[in-house]
């Protein structure tokens, strides 16, 4: 996996915090390497965790609010700039009640305007329907006929729900080295203060960096963050 600085990153995610879990040491290597990094977020990560007659309140607007925030700080631990971060705040955890061509062409519309040359989004297995119906949105938004400036496209794995599709596991095929910036994703991740809990969580510290060891042992590296390549162009 070789970036250039050239290269443009569109991290597709679905909830704020999904980005740090999934790519966030290779966010922070891409943006010390001065490459372009986009991030949107499709749905917002609150309202699930309440009754529906409470999702439209002043106290969940305020939680939505609050949890935008923290991803902005953890963005800019990162290095990614605040113009280059979107909230569409669809309802967490009911985008199967949404129109699959407007998730689709969301995503569409952000990849015509950034033009890509990587694409990270979730893994097709997971176990939050979300991330689910984003890889399948994904895949329908960057169908390759007139997006020749797209050259990967790469799934992530998201702790708390990757590795709980027991049947499914994630499928590393492709690892990248955060030695170097493990620590920014930490620090990241910190910033979502009711987001990560205390081990053995497995949005804790420490199996955060338990994974990070993991994946590093498969690939011969001190820390690494694990994906799925799922289609590469290469041109002559």
């Amino acid at each position: 996996m070789n970036f250039e600085e050239k290269d443009k990153v569109l991290i597709v995610a679905a909830h704020p915090d999904d980005d740090v879990l999934g790519c966030g040491g290779t966010i922070a290597f891409l943006r010390e390497k001065k490459i372009k990094v986009r991030v949107v977020f499709l749905a917002e990560g609150i309202s699930a965790r309440y009754l529906q007659k409470d999702i439209g309140s002043f106290k969940v607007k305020k939680e939505i609010d609050y949890r935008n925030k923290c991803a902005l700080k953890a963005l800019k631990i990162l290095g990614v700039n605040k113009e280059e971060i979107f909230f569409n705040n669809y309802q967490c955890l009911n985008l199967d009640q949404i129109s699959f061509l407007d998730i689709t062409k969301t995503i569409e519309k952000q990849v015509y305007d950034f033009m890509p040359t990587n694409i990270f989004t979730h893994a097709q297995n997971d176990v939050n329907n979300d991330h689910t119906i984003i890889n399948k949105a994904m895949l329908a938004a960057t169908r390759p006929f007139d997006k020749i400036f797209l050259k990967n496209i790469y799934s992530f794995e998201i702790l708390s729900s990757s590795e709980w599709n027991y049947l499914n596991a994630f499928n590393a095929n492709c690892f990248f080295d955060i030695s170097k910036t493990l620590k920014k994703k930490i620090l990241a991740i910190k910033a979502y203060k009711k987001e990560f809990k205390k081990s053995p969580h497995p949005r804790s510290i420490e199996t955060i960096k338990a994974l990070a060891t993991f994946r590093g042992s498969q690939s011969g590296l001190k820390y690494a963050e694990s994906f799925n390549l799922i289609r590469s162009i290469k041109k002559n």
